[in-house]
């Protein structure tokens, strides 16, 4: 290991010590420092990247740094220096995927290397070394984690024995890095399973707004079937009653088709009971699309200044597609009324030849509670969009604000 980087990780090592010793003392102030957000990538430049991209960036800018150190510097047996050098700085592309592996064998590959031809000081590899311990350090199982400090100090005292450093120096050395590692392990460590089981409940959570949306849309298109379905049980039974006798196989037809309708309510009604929840749906009339001008009435009063625009011929479309059309576009209002802020909204709804579009803008700054993919609002949306074969899109627009457009298949 080069010296600079020697210096470094010790100083790093006693930093750490301090503030873990004031923290436990009762200094608030210091433990917040060890537990600083870390600074992602998306802060500086305004967006995520990938952890694995990365990584592989860095494995490439530290290879090209470890191979102008080794070749424009006086390194002994550069040949071998250079495959270990490589070897390390490489690692650091899969470091997330094997952490035990990358974590161990750079270093016994170190100590190897401090046996046969000593320090060659380079110090890309260095960071590599260490990136390779954080990785063991941090998303490893605390067995592996075990044997991987076992190997880590056996190695730098075995390592020892064919070098010029003293025993005194790597012993220290050892210590604090064995230190440092279960100090980054407690810190990080915790921290990052606390975000895996936030994770996991944000994923919970969604399933859960998928199930409870379905059983929603099943609830409200419950009616809109029962409907249908009583229309044909009525004029079956209308149909039979002034048939006469010589039409006998007719009104045997007509009254299985009147019997079989009997049997699908009932069934839907017993259905429907395991759906609704504990506070039963109010029995209202399923709204449509003539009530979005009420609904763009309601939110202007509510302070949202609303702009309806209604392109090609109304006509009569099926009752679920009436239905999705204006709770997406209830929805959507609602989403702007509570996160666009000051902002005005925009309502298009277009009948196609083929599909009815809509599309529901607001020019406001909004929050990341609307970000795409997130929400139950959108959730909801999504699913009512999927029910018909359509096509749903939520973003954010360029010049700000948010953009809802869907587009339903009416034929």
């Amino acid at each position: 290991m080069s010296s600079a980087a020697r210096a470094i990780f010790e100083s790093a090592g006693r930093l750490i010590l301090r503030k873990g010793q004031i923290g436990r003392s009762g200094d608030d102030t210091a433990a917040r420092v060890v537990y600083l957000r870390p600074v992602h990538l998306s802060d500086m430049f305004g967006r995520r990247w990938d952890p694995v991209t990365v990584d592989r960036m860095v494995a490439a800018v530290l290879s090209l740094v470890a191979l102008a150190e080794i070749w424009l510097g006086n390194v002994d047996d550069r040949a071998f220096v250079t495959v270990v050098s490589f070897v390390a700085t490489g690692s650091v592309a899969i470091r997330r995927r094997y952490p035990f592996v990358v974590g161990v064998g750079v270093a016994v590959l170190f100590d190897l290397q401090l046996a046969l031809i000593s320090d060659p000081q380079v110090i890309a590899a260095g960071i590599a070394y260490f990136c390779g311990l954080y990785g063991l350090a941090v998303w490893t199982s605390t067995q592996r984690f075990v044997l991987g400090l076992v190997v880590l100090v056996a190695g730098a005292l075995l390592a020892t024995l064919g070098s010029t450093l003293s025993l005194s120096s790597t012993a220290f050395f050892t210590v604090v890095s064995v230190v440092v590692m279960l100090l980054v392990r407690r810190v990080v460590g915790d921290r990052e399973r606390r975000a895996q089981v936030a994770e996991r409940e944000r994923d919970v959570a969604a399933r859960e707004a998928v199930v409870e949306e379905r059983a929603r849309i099943a609830r409200e298109l419950h009616d809109v079937i029962a409907h249908h379905v009583s229309m044909i049980v009525l004029q079956a039974g209308a149909e039979r009653s002034v048939l006469d006798e010589s039409n006998a196989s007719t009104r045997e037809v007509l009254e299985t088709v009147e019997q079989t309708g009997r049997s699908a309510l009932t069934e839907m009604r017993r259905l429907l009971g395991m759906l609704r929840d504990d506070q039963s749906d109010p029995l209202t009339p399923q709204p449509g699309l003539d009530d979005v001008p009420t609904l763009v009435g309601q939110l202007r009063e509510a302070g949202l200044p609303v702009d309806l625009t209604i392109e090609g011929q109304r006509r009569d479309l099926p009752v679920g597609i009436e239905l999705s059309g204006y709770r997406i576009v209830q929805e959507a209002l609602t989403n702007a009324l509570k996160h666009a802020g000051t902002a005005r909204a925009r309502v298009s709804v277009r009948y196609g030849p083929d599909s009815l579009e809509l599309e529901i803008a607001d020019d406001g700054g909004g929050d990341s509670a609307r970000a795409p993919g997130g929400g139950h609002g959108l959730v909801g949306m999504r699913e009512r969009v999927a029910l018909y074969g359509g096509r749903f899109q939520a973003t954010r627009s360029p010049g700000g604000g948010f953009v809802v457009k869907a587009a339903l298949p009416i034929r």
